[in-house]
């Protein structure tokens, strides 16, 4: 059998390929809209008192989470793009929007794309880091980190609730989570398209709500045993937790 000389062959290759296998890697802006939620409405922080399954009300007052490897995949699921190492997205003023957005300069080819994924908390890699080694800005700060065994806080709920008739909302609700045990790869399947030269705009959102309540389990808020999270109460926290991960959807402008 006579062989192909390396020259012939890489033409003959060549030959072979069709024009979508080979696409340009250029600079990319793409927008990611974070949109917070409760029961379907943008969220508002202090200024809106919302109803709960149990009968009860709450107003919140901080959510927050980290999202590590923010990445897409291209439409063929051959290749992945990571377009953000670590962020914290965070919703604590009245005067915030319910939605954030980051517009992010990212080298990858025009097509059609059909995942998102990320991390929801901060990666292992990244959370065996203590905050001293980092800028005093870097996101992950000094503020979120809970010490040399327990790491960073990956996610932070908290509302005030109005448990009696007496109009005031003054039992505190508080849900910090994180460990790498909970650590969670999400992804979210939904096309959407990348153009030369446009800024292309996707939608991540998350409702409160759902990590409190949703699939027919609702955290009993009235109980004082499930009123507070902090590093330790592990059955609440990954309660809270896997419904938090399991109600982000992905929406395409």
């Amino acid at each position: 059998m006579k062989l192909l000389s390396p020259f012939l062959l890489l033409i003959f290759l060549a030959g072979c390929m069709d024009d979508d296998d080979v696409r340009e890697v250029v600079e990319q802006e793409l927008t990611v809209a974070f949109r917070a939620e409760y029961g379907g409405e943008p969220l508002r922080i202090q200024s809106e008192a919302y109803g709960y399954p149990t009968g009860d009300s709450l107003k919140m007052l901080l959510f927050q989470y980290y999202m590590s490897d923010l990445a897409i995949r291209d439409g063929s699921g051959r290749e992945e793009y990571v377009i953000n190492e670590i962020d914290l997205l965070r919703w604590n003023s009245a005067n915030d929007d319910g939605t954030i957005e980051r517009t992010y300069k990212v080298l990858l080819p025009e097509g059609e794309y059909g995942d998102l994924s990320f991390g929801l908390g901060v990666k292992p890699t990244l959370n065996a880091i203590d905050p001293n080694n980092f800028p005093a800005d870097y996101v992950l700060n000094e503020n979120e980190f809970w010490g040399a065994q327990t790491r960073y806080v990956f996610a932070k709920i908290e509302a005030n609730a109005l448990l009696e008739e007496d109009g005031r909302f003054d039992t505190g609700l508080t849900y910090h989570m994180g460990s790498d045990s909970l650590y969670t790869r999400i992804s979210l399947q939904q096309p959407f398209t990348v153009r030369d030269g446009a800024n292309s705009r996707i939608t991540v959102v998350v409702d409160v709500l759902d990590a409190l309540s949703k699939n027919g389990e609702t955290l009993d808020i009235t109980d004082p045993a499930k009123q507070a999270v902090h590093g330790g109460n592990q059955a609440v926290a990954n309660g809270v937790w896997k419904r938090l991960s399991e109600s982000f959807r992905l929406e395409v402008d």
